[in-house]
């Protein structure tokens, strides 16, 4: 009888669960890095508009007052008091979708809005981001009376 070399079936689907179970179990720590670094870039986000907005209404760009809004699922820097949804100069930055915020506690509306000649704010408070699928993973920027924003 002929020596017959080869693999069989069940040798295939052995080494074809354990490759599954080894994807399986990198994926979640790969799926929460992600996450817990898109919720960081996020923020970051928030603190750069914040800044900008705070920056360029001291520095009376085109003689107006700069804000920004905060929804859900976006943040929008705008010009001028007041937001209006649909000012053609507001610049809207999305969220991803993984990630909302899920708290706005600034001077009981949703924007911030910096005073030209102090840079103050009355809308200090609390904007909370935090991962869809983990709503225990959250960050939350703090912008006090100053104008000054942080994270943490």
């Amino acid at each position: 009888m002929p020596n017959k070399r080869g693999f069989t079936l069940v040798d295939i689907v052995i080494v074809a669960a354990i490759i599954a179970l080894l994807v399986a179990s990198a994926i979640a720590p790969f799926s929460k890095f992600r996450d817990t670094k898109v919720l960081e870039v996020s923020t970051e986000q928030a603190l750069a508009l914040l800044s900008r907005a705070r920056s360029d209404t001291l520095a009376a760009k085109q003689g107006i007052q700069y804000g920004v809004h905060f929804e859900t699922s976006k943040m929008v820097l705008y010009r001028n008091a007041t937001y209006s949804a649909l000012e053609p100069t507001n610049e809207e930055t999305l969220l991803d979708s993984t990630i909302e915020i899920s708290s706005i506690s600034i001077g009981g509306g949703s924007e911030v809005l910096f005073d030209r000649l102090t840079g103050k704010t009355s809308s200090a408070g609390t904007i909370v981001f935090r991962v869809k699928s983990n709503p225990s993973e959250t960050r939350t920027v703090t912008v006090v009376a100053t104008g000054i924003a942080g994270a943490n």
